[in-house]
């Protein structure tokens, strides 16, 4: 039997065949919740949903600047922002 801890409804199985030919339960691990905007607390498009495993192990994101860091929106203000600010002086 599993450990308690991994008895909880709460985590996800997966059937697995393993090479042997026997059914075993796979218990997964939890995904944390989507990186949020450091501006506006919004999700960032194109990061997914990971575990702790494959957040160690690095993810790619998005190229623009502040990429991960902030999102579109508030990436589009703050150029509006900047530019405004360095044309007027």
């Amino acid at each position: 039997m599993v450990r308690p801890a991994l008895r909880s409804r709460t985590k996800k199985r997966k059937t697995v065949r393993t090479p042997g030919g026997r059914h075993v339960l796979r218990i997964l691990d939890k995904k944390h919740d989507y990186p949020k905007c450091a501006v506006c607390g919004a999700p960032i498009q194109g990061v997914p949903k990971l575990t702790i495993k494959e957040e160690r192990k690095g993810v790619k994101v998005p190229t623009r600047p502040y990429g991960g860091y902030l999102c579109h929106r508030c990436l589009k203000q703050g150029i509006k922002l900047a530019a405004r600010t360095s044309a007027g002086a």
